[in-house]
């Protein structure tokens, strides 16, 4: 009963935190893997340390598309098979991290199939578990410091990621093993090796400023629509610059490849100037993008256009960033 009433102490702490960060794209997941002690006994005698199951929760809210804010709650034991210095200890853990994953550099793009981004992470944070070893933590609480993770993620066009990482958790206390005193400053500690498979919902607007279209921004896809942010104009004008006719030869590419693709080309602008002006430039800025594609051998009944003005903003217009974001051709794909 003690070990049920710490999950769900840490399951409403979950639950708060959740409800704090509603307003962001979130992720919830599972990980699963295993745990290996780095403490005094297993330092001093590294055959001694014993590998153990390990299973765990996510939850991360995204503060930007790159960097988000999570908690990662999960169960291990820590032992040896040592007779004269042994122990068997029970751990529930909680984290809270910030997790760095890039999206345009360090990564692999795809632009078919399932698998959209392959892409590094790091995190650190902090953290608190409770541990019994029935002798010096004997159901007591032990705080965790640093708490650090590596690895790689997988993610899917469905918005479901697979991570496939390596998390270690240094605990600010010398008695998890039952000894005091050792010869390695991460003692103690314990790593942990996982795979993890999370589930990405939520909104992509409001007032983040880069919470938009978490994969396929900068990616081309002819199953999903997309952003490129490198398709730009000339200042006030719906000409497209010399970079934007390069970024678009790879969705004219594409669509020759998918014959059977039609795309709804949508303009977007942020909050600056007369309303009704901005509808009227996002929509030629559309059409200046059809045209462009069709003079490169695009059927023109494959490709429609809308304006939206500021209408539709994925950011907060309040920020520079944010009003960047938000000057966008979007490709929309027609169903």
């Amino acid at each position: 009963m003690k070990n049920i009433s710490k999950i769900l102490v840490i399951a409403l702490v979950l639950m708060a935190f959740s409800t704090a960060m509603s307003a962001l794209e979130q992720t919830v997941g599972l990980r699963f893997g295993c745990s290996h002690p780095k403490n005094d006994i297993s330092v001093d005698n590294p055959d001694h340390g014993i590998v153990n199951f390990m299973a765990g929760l996510n939850y991360e809210a995204w503060l930007k598309d790159y960097v988000s804010l999570g908690i990662y709650p999960y169960y291990t034991k820590l032992d040896n098979d040592n007779n004269i210095n042994g122990y068997a200890a029970k751990v529930i853990g909680a984290e809270i991290q910030a997790r760095f994953r890039p999206t345009k550099v360090a990564v692999v793009n795809f632009k078919d199939g399932a698998l959209q981004r392959i892409a590094p992470y790091a995190q650190i944070g902090i953290g608190a578990a409770y541990v019994d070893n029935d002798n010096m933590l004997d159901g007591e609480f032990a705080f965790l410091a640093p708490t650090a993770g590596l690895g790689l993620s997988f993610q899917t066009k469905w918005n479901i990621d697979f991570d496939l990482g390596v998390q270690l958790d240094h605990a600010l206390t010398d008695e998890i093993d039952n000894q005091v005193g050792g010869s390695d400053i991460f003692t103690d500690a314990h790593l942990m090796p996982y795979l993890g498979i999370g589930y990405t919902f939520g909104k992509k607007g409001g007032s983040s400023d880069a919470v938009v279209s978490r994969l396929l921004r900068n990616v081309v896809s002819m199953e999903q629509d997309f952003t490129l942010d490198g398709v730009q104009f000339e200042f006030n004008s719906s000409k497209l610059t010399g970079d934007a006719k390069v970024v678009l030869q790879e969705v004219i590419e594409a669509m020759k490849k998918n014959p059977n693709v039609r795309l709804e080309i949508h303009g977007h602008s942020d909050n600056v100037g007369d309303p009704a002006y901005n509808i009227t430039l996002s929509q030629e800025r559309a059409q200046s993008v059809k045209d462009y594609m069709v003079q490169n051998g695009i059927s023109a009944n494959r490709l429609t256009t809308k304006g939206f003005g500021m209408n539709k903003p994925i950011a907060s217009n309040s920020t520079p960033e944010g009003r960047a974001l938000n000057r966008r051709i979007e490709f929309v794909i027609v169903k």
